[in-house]
């Protein structure tokens, strides 16, 4: 089976994505635009989470199975009064299986069964079968699928309140079956999938949809001394107490902090009180945004912030904020993730530093720039998005599916 030169696949075939978030979540990630990718020239099914991390009584938590109850019942929840609904590509249907949020034994069966009939389509059709999963919880729809893929964006067992046992024994699972194709965001997530059994792993850091923030980017001569972090405000992820000395130190320059994003979106605690510290020493929250809106905010921001903590489930972090801000024009200041110090490596308008070192380049990086220096951080860029990871992804499906025959 072959591709065209831009990338579609010739002859029809059916994908499955098993994602880890719903359709509209707050915030798209790498499972969004994968599944917009695959859509040119495939039958796409996006069924939403399985529910890796248990819920709980939390407001958003509530919201959100109030609004899976619904959709598994055929019902439109609606977006949130907070949320924008997300575009859904042609060729591709969403599901949402009323699964139990526990995957352990008494359940299994159960939620098996509830994930067949949601995704009956899929395995009673014609076309060769894809199953491209983000979660290695699959209830053994691998068995059904002509080639699987297991798109590993995350240590997702490291991060707070997810089943960890769950996801082990379903990488362990995935790991075993032959020609399972493995796609790791980072070295740390490599290495974390050939410990796990996969034999073969292709390294696909994340990469943004540029053409959106290059849309928004400003000369810089209309920019002014802020300082931007976008994405999801949580506990799990961000040094907060960083994020007060940024504000700090930005506000002494005569600019702004400015925080872009919801709240703790899919768990990971509460962000209230973190939020009310931030605001009192100067940061601004103006809440989620669509892509459009937040591209025209980042164009006129001097940095673009990656703030956050170093521990064992960001240690395999790939942020593709990092070129939605390079496509923004915007300088990149980040803690010393690995694999933000290996883009550092390779591009001089990231850089990367520990505590002692924050502030001082985020004075140097808050001053006025020319023009050249914005272009040459957008060109930085354009090798990083989904125009040519797309291409690349449905390249590769191709010659797996022709692999299988």
């Amino acid at each position: 089976m072959l591709s065209t030169p831009g990338g579609a696949i010739e002859s029809a075939v059916s994908v499955l994505i098993l994602g880890t978030a719903e359709w509209d979540s707050a915030v798209a990630t790498n499972q969004h635009y994968v599944t917009r990718e695959l859509a040119v020239g495939a039958q796409v099914t996006f069924v939403e989470s399985l529910g890796l991390r248990r819920p709980t009584l939390r407001p958003d938590d509530i919201v959100r199975m109030v609004g899976r109850a619904r959709r598994a019942f055929g019902a439109s929840a609606g977006p949130s009064p907070r949320q924008p609904a997300r575009a859904r590509p042609a060729n591709t249907r969403i599901v949402s299986p009323l699964v139990v949020p526990v995957h352990r034994a008494p359940t299994r069966p159960l939620n098996r069964a509830v994930l067949r009939r949601a995704t009956a389509d899929w395995l009673t059709g014609d076309l060769p079968r894809v199953l491209w999963t983000f979660t290695p919880v699959t209830y053994g729809l691998e068995d059904a699928a002509d080639v699987v893929v297991y798109h590993c964006v995350d240590l997702l067992a490291r991060f707070p309140g997810v089943d960890s046992v769950a996801v082990t024994n379903g990488e362990r699972d995935l790991a075993a079956r032959p020609g399972v194709v493995a796609i790791a965001t980072s070295d740390a997530v490599r290495e974390h999938l050939a410990s796990s059994g996969f034999s073969r792993i292709e390294l696909l850091e994340n990469v943004a949809d540029g053409t959106v923030f290059q849309r928004g980017s400003r000369p810089a001569a209309e920019r002014r001394p802020a300082a931007i972090f976008s994405g999801n405000l949580t506990t799990a992820k961000l040094d907060v107490a960083l994020l007060e000395r940024v504000a700090v130190t930005v506000g002494e320059l005569g600019g702004e902090l400015i925080l872009a994003g919801p709240l703790a979106a899919g768990g990971g605690g509460s962000f209230t009180a973190e939020l009310r510290r931030l605001e009192k020493v100067g940061a601004r929250h103006i809440g989620l945004l669509t892509p459009s809106q937040l591209a025209e905010v980042a164009g006129s921001c001097a940095v673009g912030l990656v703030p956050y903590a170093l521990n064992e489930y960001t240690v395999g972090v790939s942020p593709l904020k990092c070129f939605e801000y390079l496509s923004s024009g915007l300088a990149v200041l980040s803690t010393p993730l690995p694999s933000m110090r290996r883009t550092a490596e390779s591009n001089p308008y990231v850089v990367t530093a520990g505590d002692d070192e924050f502030a001082d380049h985020l004075g140097r990086l808050l001053t006025p720039v020319t023009d050249e220096v914005i272009a040459g951080r957008i060109d930085s860029a354009g090798r990083h998005g989904w125009v040519e990871r797309g291409q690349l992804l449905r390249r590769l499906l191709a010659a797996r599916l022709s692999a299988a025959g």
